[in-house]
């Protein structure tokens, strides 16, 4: 990754680079998702960081491991671009039976998702503490590691405060985990 390019900019152009190879158009897939196209315009580009909901449920629609969006460089085996391939074609081919298109109402899964994001950052907080007591670590050593203040540090893990994609990140490189592992 360039130094140049935050984490949202790499993540946005996974989450591009798998729209396209599906063949969908940024609003098909805000569909998919419960987002407004602008919003998803904003995490393609980088702009803005994508809640982990949405990130889980793009990962299960694409059906690819979450940490796909994180990497650098994501590899896939050739069985694993394969089935991905398949499946892009199927969706392609399909939109209607992979898509639940309600052109009435885009924005009906907005309380739905926004329920899941608070579940997910209470899984990834959960997660995170344990990770930290079961390392022998203080919250004032995983502050400092992750370059913030305690205070900052302990609104993560008290729900007053969501983790970011780059602060879940730096939490999984230092604890030499998958992304996937916190968030999933």
């Amino acid at each position: 990754m360039e130094a140049k390019e935050t984490i949202n900019v790499v993540m946005g152009k996974h989450m591009a680079e798998l729209r396209n190879q599906f063949g969908l158009s940024q609003k098909e897939i805000c569909q998919v998702i419960g987002a407004k196209r602008d919003t998803y315009k904003d995490y393609e580009l980088g702009r803005r960081a994508t809640p982990l909901q949405t990130l889980r449920d793009l990962a299960k629609f694409y059906k690819v491991s979450a940490d796909y969006f994180f990497e650098d460089m994501p590899e896939l085996s050739i069985e694993e671009r394969r089935k991905l391939y398949q499946y892009s074609n199927a969706v392609l081919n399909d939109k209607q039976k992979y898509i639940a298109l309600d052109l009435n109402n885009p924005n009906a899964m907005k309380e739905y998702l926004e329920q899941e994001e608070l579940k997910a950052q209470s899984r990834v907080r959960l997660r995170v503490k344990n990770l930290r007591l079961e390392n022998n670590k203080t919250q004032e050593e995983l502050a400092k590691i992750l370059g913030v203040g305690k205070s900052t540090y302990n609104k993560y893990e008290n729900g007053k405060r969501k983790f970011s994609n780059e602060i879940i990140k730096k939490i999984s490189d230092y604890y030499n985990i998958k992304v996937s592992d916190l968030v999933d």
